[in-house]
């Protein structure tokens, strides 16, 4: 159909205006030429300079065009009727596909028609390689629309093709939806694209999908439900023994684990898979389960480590512009930061993965943020606030059907309504959210309801045996989860009862072992009746456990890449620093060149931008001269906000073998305000005399 028959109208220049108004951006003369059978482009070109004087459209370029606002442009789409913007759409679309096939710029525009008419299986292409480009680019909310709009073109229709497209389409819609669609929904179309895929008999697609329906039953709490679906889909994925199915089964691997609150496990299988100097995104491994991993190392105790490699990515999706991510990542370094008692700096980041959550519709974050704002929020003892964040979450997941919470603050929140710290909220129960979460399969949330019941049973004035079980078990699933953090609060808590019945020394052993495993964070978690159990506490005890450890460790540990990856993280941890490298002399260069050989949190990019130009000129002035140094930010530097510019303290020591240098130390922070100590130079020097002698070994 062409444009004079779709409109029906005489008047040429009506007509091109109307049409010219379909498109959402900018358009090309050419287009219209296609478009407008009949009309010479002498005359197209001469009603589109008219269009310009009469202040409707502009110029962009030679060529392009665009209308001057929206409100224009909706002036003179609405002087189409549906049936004629529909024909109108379908002709725009064809002749896009056509004439630009290879040029992604067209696909993304002949995709903003494709979504208003019916598609066959071409157009259907077009539209899930639009989806994909979107994606590409972090615009998510666009891809999910144009994968949504395939499947639902592809509903009525059958066969190879179009079993197959539905099925790799469903797959590429979930990784997305979460969050955002009503999960009922979203699994509706998972079961359709599984019945397809088995038709067609496609086991890789068959496993992708059973694991994205066990996502998405977990997050309705149906756990017995997920976990067969996962089973079933990891079955299947090492049955086909294909190397990318493989690797995204093991990303879903990764996130099953974490969602059952296997902290540890988690990092077991993306340790497995990282190599001598950080990348992001790894192979096999994408941004959002590397978030994850992040997190789990906080969790296990590895604090810094875990926020430097979230800093590392937060860095990267700011350069790269994916708002999307970064908005998981600021969300998790808030989380972290709230559980170590750095409440305004995690308000900080909460607050901007919130507001950043909500412009790229980045729901999932946006949902879970909240209880972390409101519990933040609590403890800073602004109370009304913490209400009102808390409301919204339950409203939002509700709607979403979001049932699985992943972390403690909801919980927390619930002790704070029973202990009439906190306005009571509707449709909030603390022995429901306890009895709720125990029938879980997330053994941390256990351990977080297991301390909760345990708090409630003494408020209650039960007896010491029933507290004691409950706060007992919640060590024993904590244990389990490898959650450091979360067990040195159920451990407190255990010495609270201790102390209440009269047993001080208990107590007193309790803290010192609670407070032993959070490093420099310790004092955060003792409350103030408690406090004066650890004045007496003896220094240095927990460090010399930790150095005779490593020291035992590196001998036995013969990989490279183990004992690098080891050192470094060893090192973080001692002394709070969130990044680390060691880097190695070249021996062929002259001078000799410190050359980077393993890093953690750290990637090439990062020491080859120029914000790192003042650390490697440390790491060379320490090779050179033999001897270690610590570095802070001028007091002039520090705005008092997270920049990716600013390094806030760094410690760098050579590494001798025979009494010559070979290598140095090098670690920094860049979220925490902590600065290195000159006595740290001693212990990390010690360190780094054991990682030269260990990796000459090795």
């Amino acid at each position: 159909m062409v444009i004079d028959n779709a409109l029906g109208r005489e008047d040429g220049y009506h007509r091109l205006l109307a049409a010219s108004a379909l498109f959402s951006g900018a358009f090309c003369i050419d287009w219209l030429v296609d478009l407008m059978v009949g009309k010479k482009p002498s005359h197209i070109l001469g009603q589109l300079d008219e269009a310009v004087h009469d202040g409707w459209l502009l110029q962009r370029t030679p060529g392009y065009y665009c209308f001057k606002d929206a409100k224009k442009r909706d002036k003179w789409r609405n002087s189409l009727t549906e049936m004629e913007q529909t024909a109108l759409h379908r002709r725009i679309s064809d002749i896009l596909m056509g004439e630009f096939a290879d040029d992604d710029s067209a696909v993304h525009i002949a995709a903003d028609h494709l979504l208003h008419i019916w598609n066959d299986i071409p157009r259907c292409r077009c539209l899930v390689r639009a989806g994909d480009v979107h994606l590409e680019a972090y615009r998510n909310e666009d891809a999910l629309q144009c994968y949504k709009k395939v499947l639902d073109d592809l509903t009525d229709l059958s066969g190879e093709e179009e079993d197959l497209l539905f099925s790799e389409t469903a797959i590429k819609y979930a990784k997305i939806s979460p969050g955002r669609h009503d999960t009922e929904k979203v699994l509706s179309i998972l079961r359709s694209a599984v019945i397809r895929a088995e038709r067609r008999e496609s086991k890789s697609n068959q496993a992708l999908l059973n694991m994205h329906i066990a996502k998405n039953e977990w997050l309705r709490s149906h756990y017995s439900n997920a976990l067969k679906h996962f089973e079933q889909g990891w079955a299947m994925a090492k049955e086909l023994n294909d190397s990318k199915t493989m690797r995204l089964a093991t990303v879903f691997s990764t996130f099953f684990h974490f969602w059952q609150g296997r902290f540890r496990e988690t990092i077991e299988i993306y340790e497995q898979s990282v190599p001598d100097i950080e990348r992001y995104p790894q192979r096999g491994f994408p941004l959002l389960a590397i978030i994850t991993v992040g997190y789990c190392y906080s969790q296990i105790g590895q604090v810094t480590q875990g926020l430097g490699m979230l800093d590392s990515i937060r860095t990267q999706c700011e350069e790269n512009g994916d708002r999307y991510m970064g908005a998981y990542t600021l969300g998790n370094i808030g989380n972290i930061l709230l559980e170590i008692g750095r409440i305004d700096d995690a308000v900080q980041f909460l607050e901007s993965a919130s507001n950043q959550a909500q412009q790229v519709h980045n729901d999932w974050v946006w949902i879970n943020v909240k209880t972390a704002l409101a519990y933040a929020y609590f403890l800073k003892g602004e109370k009304q606030i913490a209400v009102d964040y808390l409301k919204e979450f339950l409203q939002a997941s509700r709607k979403v059907q979001v049932t699985v919470y992943l972390y403690p603050h909801l919980m927390e929140l619930c002790v704070a309504m029973k202990e009439g710290k906190l306005e009571q909220t509707d449709g909030l129960d603390l022995k429901k959210e306890i009895r709720d979460t125990l029938n879980s399969e997330n053994i941390f949330m256990k351990g977080i309801a297991q301390r909760c019941n345990g708090i409630l049973e003494f408020m209650e004035g039960a007896h010491y045996d029933k507290i004691m079980q409950s706060l007992m078990a919640s060590v024993q699933f904590l244990e389990q989860s490898g959650s450091q953090v979360e067990l040195s609060k159920t451990l407190l808590s255990v010495a609270r009862v201790e102390l209440a019945w009269g047993n001080k020394e208990k107590a007193r052993e309790l803290v010192f072992r609670a407070t032993s495993d959070t490093g420099r964070f310790n004092e955060r978690f003792v409350p103030d009746d408690l406090m004066g159990l650890v004045k007496d506490r003896p220094e240095g005890e927990s460090l010399l456990k930790v150095i005779l450890n490593l020291g035992q460790q590196v001998v036995t540990i013969r990989e490279f890449k183990d004992l690098v990856q080891h050192i470094i993280s060893t090192v973080n941890g001692i002394t709070g620093a969130e990044r680390g490298a060691i880097f190695l002399l070249n021996h062929e260069t002259d001078p000799e060149k410190p050359m980077l050989r393993a890093s953690k949190n750290l990637t090439t990019e990062q020491i080859e931008h120029p914000c790192f130009v003042s650390s490697l000129k440390m790491i060379e002035e320490v090779a050179e001269a033999g001897k270690g140094r610590v570095m802070g930010i001028n007091s002039e530097e520090d705005s008092g906000t997270f920049s990716n510019e600013n390094i806030r303290s760094r410690i760098c020591v050579p590494m001798i073998l025979r009494d010559k240098t070979v290598g140095v130390l090098y670690h920094d922070n860049r979220l925490l305000s902590s600065a290195f100590k000159e006595s740290d130079l001693e212990l990390l020097s010690y360190f780094a005399a054991l990682a030269a002698f260990a990796l000459d070994n090795a």
